[in-house]
């Protein structure tokens, strides 16, 4: 007898060439529901067991696949997008409107533009697109100018700058580019009613873009790892990428259960389950710093200076690559 899937002749209950169990052509109803709940179950077991040691024993989850013990466990890469997509489903369904709905439509009325009452911010839209082809986001000067936030104090509205703009000279008045930049604002700033809304509604931001920007960070930040640790030559690239993988699905994790007890706090109003949050933020901190020692296997104080040294490039790279998303987004109305 041969196996019905590759033709392998069969010497036992799994063919030695694909794994598949020797089964009948033509399966019953109850065969195909067998099959449907052992796989089920099979991959729920592996990921209850590969969540428990995540969290019971920082490291030891990345130790053991690296080890060759994968069987047990589910892959680093699946486990990663399994957790960020429960997350993103979860956070979507339940936050509160974010900056970037202001680039979808929200609260988007024509406004004019410097000279030219009746153009609408689509043609600053137009102009911006021809102007990023032209290769002329090179003049940045908005860093010559004050701060953007010192706008708030300047001028209420867009309007009244864009009324300011045409007292100028030509060669004084801002870019189109600069034009959009501040169009969005005035708008954030109208939408969240001054800086600590806007403040707040940033923070929610980079939460509900977090999937993102990790999917396209999270090499790079392998990366740095590997940089630091450049001498540890018994440390492939794969290696600090399955702990970067696996520290990113611990944090989801947590942003998933701090997303729970928050919505918790906001319908009893206890204020101990947001203390209760805040203690699992610094919770994950020191579970992050213990796993970075469990696995590079350094004394505390070389510990300590490249975690905080790793930290610190990471936290760069993660805010350029958020600023960057956030620019595309926003001016692209993606």
């Amino acid at each position: 007898m041969n196996c019905l899937n590759c033709n392998t002749p069969l010497t036992g209950r799994y063919c030695s060439g694909c794994g598949q169990e020797n089964r009948p052509k033509k399966l019953s109803v109850w065969q195909l529901l067998g099959q449907f709940f052992s796989g089920l179950l099979n991959y729920d077991g592996r990921l209850i067991q590969s969540i428990r040691l995540l969290f019971s024993k920082p490291s030891a989850l990345t130790i053991a696949y690296m080890e060759g013990k994968r069987s047990s466990y589910v892959n680093p890469a699946q486990l990663y997008l399994f957790t960020s997509a429960i997350y993103f489903l979860f956070s979507t369904t339940f936050s509160s409107p974010d900056l970037i709905g202001i680039t979808n439509g929200d609260n988007k009325e024509p406004i004019a533009s410097v000279g030219s009452p009746e153009k609408t911010s689509d043609s600053i839209d137009t102009n911006f697109s021809k102007e990023f082809k032209e290769g002329s986001l090179k003049d940045n000067r908005l860093q010559e100018n004050d701060s953007i936030l010192s706008l708030e104090s300047e001028f209420e509205s867009f309007e009244e700058y864009l009324g300011n703009q045409e007292t100028l000279d030509p060669e004084d008045r801002s870019s189109t580019f600069e034009l959009r930049f501040i169009e969005k604002f005035y708008q954030i700033k109208d939408k969240y009613e001054g800086q600590k809304g806007f403040v707040q509604a940033f923070g929610e931001e980079v939460l509900n873009r977090l999937p993102q920007i990790l999917f396209i960070t999270l090499p790079l930040l392998a990366l740095i790892l590997k940089l630091v640790f450049i001498k540890r030559k018994h440390y492939w690239y794969i290696d600090h990428l399955i702990f970067i993988l696996h520290i990113a699905t611990s944090f989801f994790i947590l942003l998933f259960v701090q997303k729970g007890l928050e919505l918790l706090a906001s319908s009893t109003g206890w204020s101990i389950i947001s203390f209760i949050s805040g203690l699992l933020g610094l919770s994950w901190m020191i579970y992050y710093l213990i796993s970075f020692k469990r696995f590079f296997e350094k004394g505390w104080t070389k510990t300590l200076l490249l975690f905080f040294l790793s930290s610190f490039l990471q936290s760069i790279l993660f805010m350029v690559v958020f600023t960057l998303l956030l620019l595309v987004f926003a001016f692209f109305n993606l």
